[in-house]
């Protein structure tokens, strides 16, 4: 539950805006965001500009939602889907009456403010970890191995059991694994039953968007494939190529991260060959010569 004081803070912004805000923009002046329309028109001047940064935009939305909800605001839809506050929004304002607001469900994440929060950015993203399970593992370490199950999933869909990953003895450990599975489902698009994790097989695609089949081919031809691709081009195949090239890069980099099995000889043969041709190491689309 939350107090007046919240629901004071939107309430305020919107008659600070004169009702010409819609939902989206009274989220970005209560979360000091400088928007567009925000700095267009001034509102990150006005008294309550930033005074609700510390909860995330999922939050306030859903508390915005409860206050139209509980008739404190509504949505002017032939004024440009603006807010107004009505007649029991100034009684709460004035605190003559109390409200009260849920914090969004089963989301610690979005109910938790961001000052008490440990952030981890991902793709752009941000994820928040309560400090207090902070240091209970290393998060980076553990989302980023996660993430290179999902990525070398070849073979067929995985189930994985989160108490398989997150050690026994930890602090708080079912609240830091329930994070974690939030976390690395977001991240992979992912599903979970309970606290299995469910991967689906990983499909390579070419160009045209088709599926990339392994070489069912020897690994002595599959490798002297690769050596007659890269002294022919003069560099080393890509996976958004035609069919042919892809599978050769595909099998390229199975064999390099140890997802086809070699022998000790298919070994040395295979980093014999990376070290003939070493611009391999992390651009693969730059031209070099040849140095055999």
């Amino acid at each position: 539950m939350i107090s007046n004081q919240l629901v004071q803070m939107a309430l305020s912004a919107i008659i600070r805006c004169k009702e010409q805000i819609d939902i989206f923009e009274l989220v970005n002046i209560l979360r000091g965001r400088h928007s567009k329309t925000v700095k267009q028109h001034g509102y990150d001047s006005i008294k309550t500009f930033g005074v609700g940064k510390l909860y995330l935009r999922n939050q306030w939305i859903y508390w915005i939602i409860q206050m139209i909800q509980q008739e404190l605001i509504n949505i002017d839809y032939e004024d440009n889907d603006r807010l107004k506050v009505l007649e029991k929004g100034y009684q709460v304002l004035k605190g003559e009456i109390s409200i009260i607001l849920k914090r969004l469900p089963d989301d610690t994440n979005v109910s938790t403010p961001i000052s008490n929060c440990y952030t981890i950015t991902k793709n752009g993203i941000l994820y928040h970890i309560d400090l207090d399970i902070k240091d209970a593992i290393n998060w980076r370490k553990y989302i980023n191995d996660f993430d290179k199950i999902v990525y070398w999933n070849y073979a067929k869909e995985r189930y994985v059991n989160v108490n398989d990953i997150i050690p026994q003895g930890i602090i708080e450990r079912e609240r830091v694994k329930m994070k974690f599975i939030e976390i690395v489902t977001q991240i992979n698009n992912l599903t979970y039953n309970g606290e299995v994790i469910i991967v689906p097989k990983k499909i390579d695609r070419d160009i045209y968007g088709n599926e990339v089949l392994p070489l069912s081919l020897p690994f002595e031809e599959c490798l002297a494939r690769l050596k007659k691709f890269v002294e022919t081009t003069g560099r080393y195949p890509k996976m958004k190529a035609v069919a042919d090239e892809a599978a050769l890069r595909k099998w390229f980099r199975e064999v390099g991260h140890g997802i086809i099995p070699m022998t000790l000889e298919q070994r040395e043969a295979f980093y014999s060959f990376k070290s003939q041709y070493p611009n391999v190491n992390k651009s693969y689309t730059s031209d070099f010569k040849s140095n055999s």
